[in-house]
């Protein structure tokens, strides 16, 4: 305001007064709110959180209770920092203590869906924290995006890359602080965020117990480790939630299931207890998880951990972390694999189970069904559940099992003696435990027989060797069988002798197909409709290595597991392509070759083969591979509360929810 005064004007000067006590710091305290508000601060508690281009930190109080730094990011070098993604930190409602803190790498693909998950499965009533920052939104799903506006958020569905975003709130009741810092194109990343919220303690739980409990069956006979875990620890879901809870005696309720030989399960884990309570619910709620024993193989222990076992009732064994990276999961398994053993002395064959995957109803069925095999066959060191090829398209009946000069992944059984043959000759070094199970001088000829249909399921990502996008490109389209009955094909016929004679049959009959170049990629090459003979074809390799591509170039353009050559058997991989049986074969390498009516015809990738199909797999491979639109704030646009300023990159694939 601009106040004109001329000298000696009394009421000029009154008017000046007047205007210079209008100004806040001229204002008195009022001391009766002053008390008030001391009053109501002496029952809360701060809660605050900090956003750097380089750190990512949750206060209580004054102190860190959560704190992620790394390198300081640059719009060359965004994603990959040790704080890049999504912080949840949940504090119990009462005593204000932390129940979880997890970090999703949402700038790959896939992280968003274990994050829409981990939101879902936190109890209402407690308070969370959410965090983004520096480059969160680059693979942030749909359904991501969903769930934090159901939580009350205002911005997290309108943040650009490279900004910075917090949220403060009680699941289910209100938000309490929200924050963002926005950017220009030319400015990366976005200034820092400090937000703070004041959060009412309702009691101090470690001093006064809650008169009435949080779900009434915490009180229930036999439920108290199970009701002082879900006040300890959040992420659970069904363990922990009031209405209809997940309860371990569910266990023996299971179907029962034909079973000859005891077979126990261990489970490797390292630090990721909500993946492992995924897997163990999994395991005792299907058809034989009440008849199985379960050993947990925990390496290095966590607390978390140890209390999830104990709640659920399943043994565990520690193991002393050695190693770093794949060093360190070496020397876990080779412990998980003596130890099952030891733990089970009348056990012959033992199931290894990592703790990111998924299982099939007939999972136990299977296994059993199979087992004899083992003692059929010394040709056969074991058992996978796992198959690289089951994808829609190119697996179809899950009665059938294969066998090839493959490794142990993703849920396998074998036997006493092979465990003691292989664990005092155990990787050293940065190799791989699995790849080197492959080595001739261990493998000695032999192979390992898995279904054509998976009875597990990948889902973890943005792990040691699983990033995210591999995740996405290539597990996340994988099907596992959902059938709880499944008779598989008489295992006898897995029997090295009789599946050398199938192929033979097979091959006997089989049409013979040789591609066109140009219809690679767009498969014309092949029948329109399913034929009742298998398809055959007849392509140049010397051995089982694929040094000349051409077993690899057919699995790019079936749009099927890619990354490695590994299910191969006597120089012949079987496949099919939307039921149509398809077998290739290396020539001159397979003696299945002498089948070949063409003679030395082979088909033989060249190098302008290979590059069409793999530009052609990429593109493909774009679309699944999904990224965020909203890139910056346009420049032209003014600002506004609404963050409705964006600029949206061209032609968005925007992510879809998993």
């Amino acid at each position: 305001m601009v106040v004109v005064t001329k000298e000696n004007n009394n009421e000029e000067l009154s008017h000046l007064w007047r205007n210079i006590i209008r100004k806040r710091e001229y204002d008195p305290v009022n001391m009766e709110q002053y008390e008030r508000r001391q009053g109501e601060r002496a029952r809360m508690v701060r809660v605050a959180v900090r956003l750097s281009g380089s750190r990512v930190q949750v206060y209580r109080e004054e102190v860190v209770v959560y704190d992620r730094g790394g390198e300081v990011v640059t719009l060359s070098a965004s994603a990959g920092r040790t704080h890049s993604g999504v912080h949840v930190v949940v504090f119990h409602e009462s005593g204000l203590h932390v129940m979880m803190a997890r970090h999703f790498l949402t700038y790959q693909p896939a992280e968003h869906a274990h994050l829409k998950q981990c939101l879902k499965a936190v109890q209402e009533g407690r308070l969370v924290v959410i965090l983004g920052m520096p480059e969160w939104v680059r693979f942030l799903g749909q359904g991501a995006e969903d769930v934090l506006s159901e939580l009350g958020s205002v911005w997290a569905a309108r943040v650009a890359s490279g900004e910075a975003w917090a949220w403060i709130g009680v699941k289910g009741v209100a938000t309490l602080a929200e924050g963002v810092t926005t950017r220009s194109p030319a400015q990366f990343p976005a200034s820092d965020l400090w937000l703070e919220a004041y959060v009412v303690k309702v009691i101090d739980v470690q001093r006064a117990p809650p008169a009435e409990p949080r779900c009434p069956w915490y009180v229930l006979p036999g439920l108290q480790r199970q009701s002082a875990f879900c006040e300890r620890y959040e992420g659970y879901g069904d363990l922990c939630q009031c209405h209809q809870p997940f309860f371990p005696d569910r266990r023996k309720l299971q179907i029962r299931i034909p079973v000859t030989e005891i077979i126990p399960v261990v489970v490797v884990t390292a630090d990721k207890p909500h993946h492992l309570y995924r897997l163990l619910r999994n395991l005792l709620s299907i058809a034989g998880g009440g008849q199985t024993e379960v050993l947990v193989a925990a390496d290095g222990g966590g607390r978390e951990t140890l209390a999830l076992v104990q709640v659920l009732g399943v043994a565990a064994v520690v193991h002393q972390p050695q190693g770093l990276a794949s060093n360190r999961t070496n020397a876990n398994v080779r412990f998980a694999l003596y130890t099952v053993f030891s733990h089970f002395p009348q056990a012959d064959k033992a199931i290894v189970l990592e703790d990111d995957l998924l299982l099939s109803p007939d999972f136990f069925r299977f296994f059993h069904q199979v087992a004899p095999l083992l003692d059929l066959d010394p040709t056969i060191t074991c058992i996978n559940a796992f198959s690289r090829h089951s994808y829609p398209d190119t697996a179809w009946d899950p009665r059938v099992l294969l066998r090839a000069r493959s490794y142990p992944m993703y849920g396998w059984m074998t036997t006493r003696a092979y465990a003691l043959e292989v664990i005092p000759k155990w990787v050293s070094g940065n190799k791989d435990w699995d790849w080197w199970l492959t080595w001739e001088d261990l493998r000695r000829g032999r192979d390992v027989v898995f279904p054509e249909v998976s009875r597990t399921f990948h889902s973890g990502s943005a792990g040691v060797h699983v990033s995210g996008f591999e995740q996405e490109i290539y597990f996340n389209r994988m099907m596992y069988n959902q059938l709880p009955h499944v008779t598989l094909m008489p295992i006898d016929q897995m029997v090295r002798e009789r599946y050398d004679n199938r192929l033979h049959e097979d091959l006997k009959v089989a049409l013979t197909v040789m591609p066109r170049d140009r219809g690679l990629w767009n498969l014309t090459w092949l029948p329109p409709f399913p034929t009742p003979r298998p398809l055959a074809i007849y392509l140049y390799a010397i051995n089982d290595s694929d040094q000349h591509h051409s077993f690899r170039i057919f699995l790019i353009c079936l749009r099927t597991y890619d990354e490695s050559i590994m299910d191969i058997y006597k120089g012949v991989m079987r496949l099919r392509w939307r039921q149509q049986l398809i077998y290739l074969v290396g020539c001159p390498a397979s003696p299945y070759c002498v089948h070949n009516p063409r003679g030395q015809v082979v088909y033989k990738p060249t190098r302008s083969d290979l590059r069409r199909a793999s530009e052609a797999r990429d593109e493909w491979d774009s679309f699944l591979l999904q990224t965020n639109p909203r890139i910056a704030r346009h420049p032209a646009l003014p600002p506004s509360l609404t963050l409705d300023n964006l600029h949206i990159a061209s032609n968005p694939k925007h992510s879809t929810s998993k």
